[in-house]
């Protein structure tokens, strides 16, 4: 293309000049609105609006005209609409001396001169014009209002500087509520590791967090769950800043990039090399990021300014988001929107609401990303009658049933009468599920909201401090109302739910932002593939869960029907059958039926199957024994539904969801007569392994761990090594082999009849996931005990029972799927080679029942309290060559054991939990009636405190005075009492004990359970009465033997405790025989109540006070008569 030339290098010919003459006489005045070509042809005048104020705007248009038609260009008015200015710019590349069509690159011509000066006169017919902006280019879009952003119908951002997130959370409920923001980022969240997710979280709303290792800073972003959203960096850098990125998936070609970054002031430079060092990588994509970053853009440093641009980011806020508060026209721009694509955005500055800070907020042009509506189906009540219900079952002739020689036929003959009669009294409705999550959230304050916006940008825009005083106090009017409004609405609810429990706990849960939605994300990843299609997404749900036990298959090459370990030998075991069950148990099950579960895939909802219970009981006792006689159960009994259920972490990842399975109502009263039976059996005959725990009247996690330290605190004490294996197995219970099972109970004296029913209920078994109304293909399940049955944790226990035959020389003890191995001796290296031994023992049998291992979770530890630690043990390998851990720290059924055994971090970690928990109720305090906060402490602190305190009391007096102190915050929550007030006075108000004395209460409990041998056996073994040598007062009362303990920790075991402490207790309680538990908890409580009371402690103290007196009276005597 030749280069343009300026008219002062063009030598023009005359015949130019000529021209230029003419045009100068013309553009002075136009005779006539109408005009003749060369050819007299009639030209119309133009009939386009010229934005010129000029009055005459004809004769512009005519010199237009004949300088268009003198310099031989095509003719100006092609199309009668078109613009002078669209007319001419097109005509900047036209060839003069070509009247052919307009070309963008015009080849080379051989008179340069006269294109150069043809396009610097169309330049300047441009200019007079009259309808060419001065600046030209897309028009600056107005900043939108509060209610615009609102009202959007795309894709909006926000973002605030909160300064601490936990005490403004109902604000930040409030705004995420009215504007709806579908990105939420919030920067200085001041949030710990300790609290959880579930404390911050905001309904329909994803959350994810970068928190600040140390006090301050850390950043959060709310996504919108409909919105396919997940982590792609997370990073948090020491007194330099927070950065959280996230990927949104917008289409199935589309994605948009989210960010959120806090830099403190005092961050060194080199935070912002790294800053854009980690966001560099992806900016191929759209990209946003929103936070603070301390830097003043309205006087944008050249530095960051220079990053800016060579990163091509832009930033789209222009106003101060930070005023100085007592001048209104001074501020600072510290909060950012940077994006690469600034023209797709338009930004606003709003209110300062939440701190100091402005919201700052920008729309996306484009359509918005909608999430379809919940749809649920359930039985509509609005006009059930129960009466009449009842009637119309009590017409059935349910005697009939004992005719039908087919369970299947007979649970049709009653599914089929059942369910027609529910479906004419309560049919089924579908019913639109709204979002509106937070019912307090009035319209009145809806409107003051938008009216404080308005005041906002009335201060703003007029600098007057009258205006801004006026905003100020409709914010601090808004934020009382705010938190008025939602303590007024649930208070209500509190004291409507007084009686009802369920209705309280769903009031709590509504609190709490605790969701249980089923709903199903926007896509769900499996393998290489994301789906975004629903259907296509509850099948691979499906899938998923169906295969969750094939782990051992896929990892190694053994067969399905690989043999077991040998069972353990009973000869002596009598044969097991099924009795026949009663109606009376039956009608009790029923009745017991919680009335708000789910209904299973057969429809039968627990409610009406309570309701009808006396009129049911009958025909459903006879279907059950009938099961019995054929060996059969309704195929339906054996069909599961699935709700998948949202864990935390990536939304596309399957394995973060937890599936719930749904079984039908009849199927589960059925199993928790079957189990009974089982149960009854197997504890009879003793059949259980001595170290099994798990699902057991009498044993529990308490329990297991009592005997689990008592032996190596007993070894600890003989200065012994003791070394112990934590194992962990991949989806155990699911991964159960149904033919291996069918064996063990064949070893347990189950009958030819018992052996078939079981073969019959784990065959066919089917399950299909279901969310949001809609219902996945049955896929067969092949593997593992059935999830949500009364049947399957008793089965497991069966089917790992004889594991603890192969441990050898070592210890070992099982809680269903938790078991720990653990061994002593007197030379470390010995102790390493009995363990290993054991461990691969233990390794064959777990091959040989199918179950994995999973290396990755199985851990070691070494307990040494006085002998020293070796810097290098010998590794402990599993049978694949893996190494396992060395851990000093680990978290065994509940409760987290060190090495040291001191207990440091379990009662650390229920400080937390508890602080974490009276945080929330002192938050919310005004929301709670008096009963409720009563309840709430009672229900949700205490048994916190309460479960293992009987294994960490033997903690430091140190350690457990931290306890004290959460415990103490707790009752001044429930009394309102101030902060001075002293801890008896503060038990005597709520008329509670002392946490010690709560420990020493359960403490003598377990050990008078061990007494009357309703403890576990392994801890009854543990204490040994006395027998006394002569018949005294004191020999008639029950004591124990005190063994031998060596050092003070040794002492800590539970047989030399428990011994120590119920001997103590004898002194004043000297009971000569046994009573009742019952009995015994009463006396117990008014004996420790009296020993710790203040009362009787004052009256000790009297007589030492008095020595006290007495002897510094006779000392100050004595050193006076010396002097």
């Amino acid at each position: 293309m030749p280069r343009c030339m300026s008219l002062s290098n063009v030598n023009m010919p005359c015949i130019l000049l000529f021209r230029l003459v003419i045009i100068v006489l013309v553009h002075n005045g136009a005779p006539s609105s109408t005009l003749h070509t060369p050819d007299n042809s009639f030209v119309p005048p133009p009939t386009h609006a010229v934005t010129s104020p000029i009055t005459t705007s004809m004769s512009r248009d005519t010199t237009s005209l004949i300088i268009t038609q003198c310099l031989g260009l095509p003719p100006l008015y092609p199309h009668p609409t078109i613009p002078l200015s669209a007319h001419y710019a097109l005509n900047i590349f036209y060839h003069a001396q070509k009247p052919a069509p307009l070309i963008l690159c015009p080849q080379r011509s051989r008179r340069p001169v006269l294109i150069a000066f043809s396009r610097t006169l169309i330049l300047l017919l441009l200019c007079s014009a009259g309808d060419v902006e001065v600046n030209p280019g897309p028009a600056c879009p107005q900043a939108p209002s509060f209610v615009d952003f609102c009202v959007r119908k795309s894709l909006g951002f926000m973002h605030v500087n909160i300064r601490s997130l936990l005490p403004k959370f109902v604000l930040l409920t409030a705004l995420a509520h009215s504007a709806n923001p579908d990105v939420l980022a919030v920067s200085e969240s001041w949030l710990r590791k300790a609290t959880k997710n579930s404390e911050i979280s905001i309904p329909n709303y994803n959350i994810f967090r970068q928190d600040r290792t140390a006090k301050g800073g850390g950043v959060a972003v709310y996504c919108r769950d409909g919105l396919q959203s997940n982590v792609i960096l997370s990073r948090s850098i020491p007194k330099q800043f927070e950065l959280l990125i996230l990927k949104i998936t917008l289409s199935r070609n589309k994605s948009l990039t989210v960010a959120a970054c806090y830099r403190p002031p005092s961050a060194p430079s080199c935070a912002l090399d790294t800053i854009c060092e980690l966001i560099a990588p992806h900016l191929a994509s759209e990209f946003v990021l929103l936070g603070d970053l301390n830097w003043d853009m309205l006087n944008t440093p050249p530095v960051l300014q220079s990053k800016l641009d060579a990163l091509n980011l832009t930033q789209i806020i222009k106003e101060p988001t930070r005023y100085n508060p007592n001048s209104v026209n001074k501020g600072t721009l510290i909060d950012v929107i940077l994006t690469n694509w600034p023209s797709k955005y338009t930004s606003a500055v709003f209110n300062q609401d939440l701190s100091d800070h402005c919201l700052i907020a920008c729309i996306r042009y484009g359509a918005a990303v909608k999430r379809p509506p919940l749809i649920t189906v359930k039985r509509s009540l609005k006009h059930f009658c129960e009466q009449a219900f009842l009637i119309d079952l009590a017409r059935v002739s349910w005697k009939d049933i004992d005719l039908i020689p087919s369970v299947e036929d007979a649970w049709s003959f009653f599914k089929s009468n059942f369910l027609t009669i529910l479906d004419k009294h309560a049919p089924f409705k579908k019913c639109r599920t709204k979002n509106r999550y937070s019912p307090w959230f009035t319209p009145d304050l809806t409107a003051l909201d938008q009216h404080k916006n308005i005041l906002w940008r009335t201060a703003i825009a007029s600098n007057s401090p009258r205006d801004m005083q006026l905003f100020r106090e409709v914010r601090n009017q808004y934020t009382q109302s705010v938190r008025k409004a939602k303590a007024s609405f649930f208070r209500q609810k509190f004291a409507s739910c007084s009686s009802n429990s369920k209705k309280f706990w769903d009031t709590v849960k509504s609190m709490e932002n605790k969701s249980t939605s089923s709903q199903l994300p926007t896509a769900l990843r499996l393998g290489n593939t994301v789906t975004t299609d629903k259907s296509m997404i509850i099948e691979n749900f499906n899938k998923h869960f169906s295969t969750a036990g094939h782990a051992f298959r896929l990892a190694t090459s053994t067969s399905a029907n690989s043999s077991a370990p040998p069972a353990a030998p009973r000869p002596s075991l009598s044969r097991f059958s099924f009795t026949q069950i009663q109606i009376a148990d039956v009608l009790k099950e029923l009745q017991n039926l919680d009335p708000y579960k789910s209904a299973g895939l057969d429809n039968l909802d627990p409610l009406f199957l309570k309701l009808s219970a006396t009129i049911v009981a009958t025909p459903i006792t006879s279907l059950f024994n009938l099961s019995f006689i054929s060996s059969e159960i309704p195929k339906d009994w054996k069909a599961a539904a699935v709700i998948p259920l949202f864990k935390g972490g990536d939304t596309l990842d399957p394995n973060c969801y937890r599936p719930i399975s749904i079984l039908p109502c009849l199927s589960k009263v059925f199993e928790s007569q079957v189990n009974k039976q089982v149960t009854d059996h197997l504890e009879s005959h003793r059949t259980f392994s001595a170290v099994q725990s798990g699902f057991r009247a009498g044993h529990g996690c308490t329990s297991a761990t009592l005997k689990v330290l008592n032996d190596i605190i007993t070894a600890i004490d003989k200065r012994q090594y003791c070394a112990a294996v934590f194992i962990d197995l991949a989806k155990a219970f699911d991964s159960v082999n149904h033919h291996i099972l069918i064996g063990r109970l064949s070893s347990l004296g189950f009958s030819d009849d018992c052996l078939a029913w079981f073969t019959n209920y784990f065959a066919d078994r089917v399950q299909c996931v279901k969310s949001e109304g809609m219902l996945s293909g049955p896929l067969a399940v092949s593997m593992g005990v059935p999830q949500g049955s009364i049947l399957g944790p008793t089965l497991f226990s069966v089917y790992i029972n004889d594991v603890a035959l192969a441990a050898g020389d070592s210890l070992i003890h099982l809680y269903a799927d938790d078991t720990i191995l653990y061994t002593f001796g007197p030379s470390l290296d010995t102790v390493l080679s009995n363990l290993q031994t054991s461990f691969n023992a233990i390794q064959h049998s777990f091959r040989g029942l199918q179950l994995l291992l999973n290396a990755s979770k199985t851990k070691c530890m070494l307990f040494n309290r006085s002998l020293p630690a070796p810097a290098c043990p010998t590794s402990i390998t599993t049978l694949d060559g893996s190494d396992l851990e060395y851990v000093d720290l680990y978290k065994y059924l509940g409760v987290w054991l060190d090495c040291k055994l001191s207990f440091q971090t379990h009662i650390k970690h229920l400080q937390s939990k508890i602080k974490s928990r009276v945080g929330f109720l002192f938050r919310n305090k005004a929301s709670f009636t008096q009963a409720a906060k009563l309840t709430l402490v009672k229900l949700t602190i205490l048994p916190i405190l309460d479960f293992g305190d009987v294994i960490y009391k033997m903690a430091s007096n140190t350690l457990l005075s931290k306890l004290d102190a959460v415990y103490h915050s707790a009752i001044r929550f429930v009394t309102k009492a101030p902060y001075t007030t002293h801890h008896c006075d503060l038990y005597a108000l709520v008329g509670w004990p002392s946490l010690h004395i709560r420990r020493q209460t359960h403490w003598l409990q377990v050990i008078y359970k061990s007494m009357l041998g309703k403890a576990p056996p392994y801890l009854s073994s543990l204490v040994t009465m006395a027998t006394p040598i002569c018949s005294t007062r004191s020999s008639r009362c029950i004591s124990l033997i005190i063994p031998k303990a060596n050092t003070s920790f040794g002492r800590l075991s539970f047989q030399y405790s428990a011994a120590c402490d119920w001997n103590e207790l004898q002194k004043s309680l000297k009971l000569e025989t046994f009573i009742s538990l019952t009995n015994f908890k009463h006396q117990l409580s008014e004996q420790l109540t009296d020993r710790f009371s203040p009362t009787t402690l004052f009256t000790y103290l009297i007589p030492v006070l008095f020595l006290f007196i007495y002897f510094s009276a006779l000392l100050h005597t004595n050193i006076s008569t010396c002097t």
